[in-house]
């Protein structure tokens, strides 16, 4: 009458186990109310990315070629060419090669303040 639905789960060998609540049939990652939320795992890794991912910049692992890698793109006397030949180490295949053209193109297309205001953010 007043109380939840409860539902018999079958355990290994046709042993009936435990009668659970219908709630408990949800998803780890949905909600009663049907929301997506995510499994406690998933934000403890998700706060360690977050709070490693700095650390790492600023320990000066990596973030160098990351520096060179924006500061050339935003160079207007960088060519196209010389950007690809730069990045020819990441960007292997044509699609790859293309692509580093394609995003090169798109900050030659940009004005000398738009990347200088884009230099100082970064």
């Amino acid at each position: 009458c007043g109380r939840d639905k409860v539902v018999a789960r079958r355990i290994k060998g046709g042993v009936l186990g435990a009668q659970l609540p219908s709630e408990s049939l949800l998803p780890s990652h949905v909600g009663l109310t049907g929301q997506r939320q995510l499994p406690s795992t998933m934000k403890l890794l998700s706060v360690l990315v977050l709070v490693a991912l700095p650390l790492y910049c600023f320990a000066g692992s990596g973030c160098l070629l990351l520096k060179q890698v924006v500061s050339k793109a935003i160079d207007p006397q960088v060519s196209i060419s010389e950007y690809q030949n730069f990045l020819e180490d990441f960007a292997q295949t044509p699609e790859k090669q293309q692509a580093v053209a394609d995003l090169k193109q798109c900050y030659l297309n940009q004005s000398d303040e738009t990347l200088k205001n884009f230099g100082d953010m970064v």
